[in-house]
């Protein structure tokens, strides 16, 4: 009996560690991606390149190029990575190659190139998500004649837009909300029978859910649109996919910036936040419940890193944005040593801010 437990133990061990490597393997990944971005970037631009590092902590494996003369290493501390520029934060580095001896514009383009290809991989994946497991949509379930007039809507109906809106969903209030502001000559398009249907709402603003329709007992007629509602997982072919997956991104980076603004103003909880190891953790356990969902948390992750990444916080690359473009309106920049001082500041507090939110989290969890 005792075997058995420990067998049983030992097993789920072994397979939640399985899941924490493939989130390491994740979150390294978004970071190479965002690195990559500055490097690219720096590479068609001109800029010289000292070092490319998968990681943190002293190098384990060191290659440096024939050619170029960059240097590529990979560190054992897998949840980082840079890419150093010549020069970066230092004055009176003469080289043309190097960083701060780049046009300001040069520089934008390259600081802001690591958080574009967040956001374009976050593109990626949820078109690949939405082809393959579909996207979360209001889908009717019953359509009823209202006031003696046949329903423009019709049961299977997929809802994809309100007046020109994408509908996207990821909570319950948006999915109450999508017919909030329905009126008369309201333009709807819903995907019917695999097609994209303009219709037009002229009767009534009110609508129902599944839930709402069942205990309430309400008539169709009195629900207005006369339509029953619910949310359904529906896949869309790769192009309608590509096509909506954009608009999905900037509705992840709104999700994003509300959220902060909640933290700030304190109608959201320090439980909401977290560090380095709780998104470890946060993907380690939705990847435990199926590809589709681990997707789905990188996706929305990759976002979230490109919003936070321009935030003008200290060592984040939109604060860096930030000082070049003191340059540019000054003609004259701030001192490199002391730019480099509110940077590392910056790093450190940034470093205590995730250890913190990691230990809270553990200790309420």
């Amino acid at each position: 009996m005792l075997a058995s437990i420990l067998s049983v133990t030992a097993g789920e061990v072994f397979t939640y560690i399985g899941y924490v490597i493939v989130a390491l393997i994740a979150l390294m990944i978004m970071i190479v991606v965002h690195e990559l971005g500055h490097y690219l970037a720096g590479k068609a631009l001109g800029f010289k390149i000292d070092e490319f590092a998968l990681g943190f902590g002293p190098a384990i494996f060191k290659r440096r190029s024939k050619k170029t003369g960059e240097l590529f290493t990979i560190r054992p501390f897998p949840i980082g990575g840079f890419c150093a520029f010549h020069g970066e934060d230092e004055d009176g580095v003469e080289d043309e190659g190097a960083f701060n001896k780049q046009k300001p514009w040069k520089r934008l383009i390259v600081l802001f190139s690591g958080a574009l290809f967040n956001f374009l991989s976050a593109i990626v994946i949820i078109t690949i998500y939405f082809t393959a497991y579909g996207q979360i949509l209001p889908v009717v379930n019953a359509a009823y004649d209202v006031n003696g007039s046949p329903n423009v809507f019709r049961e299977g109906d997929v809802v994809l837009a309100v007046d020109g809106k994408q509908v996207n969903i990821m909570t319950t209030d948006d999915l109450t909300g999508v017919f909030k502001d329905v009126k008369d000559g309201t333009e709807i398009k819903v995907l019917r029978d695999g097609e994209s249907v303009k219709i037009t709402v002229t009767k009534g603003s009110y609508v129902i859910t599944d839930d709402e329709y069942l205990s309430e007992g309400e008539s169709a007629e009195q629900t207005g649109l006369g339509i029953v509602f619910g949310p359904q997982s529906v896949k869309l072919g790769f192009w309608r996919s590509l096509g909506r997956s954009f608009g999905f991104a900037f509705f992840i980076v709104f999700k994003v910036l509300a959220s902060l603004g909640a933290l700030l103003t304190g109608k959201l909880g320090l439980e909401t936040a977290g560090g380095t190891i709780t998104v470890i953790k946060t993907i380690a356990e939705v990847s435990a419940t199926g590809f589709g969902s681990f997707l789905y948390v990188v996706a929305i992750i990759s976002a979230n890193l490109a919003v936070m990444n321009l935030l003008p916080i200290p060592a984040l690359d939109g604060s860096r944005m930030v000082f070049t473009l003191i340059e540019m309106i000054f003609r004259k920049p701030v001192p490199r040593k002391i730019e480099a001082v509110i940077h590392a500041v910056g790093l450190i507090l940034l470093l205590l801010l995730a250890v913190f939110l990691d230990i809270f989290h553990l200790v309420n969890a």
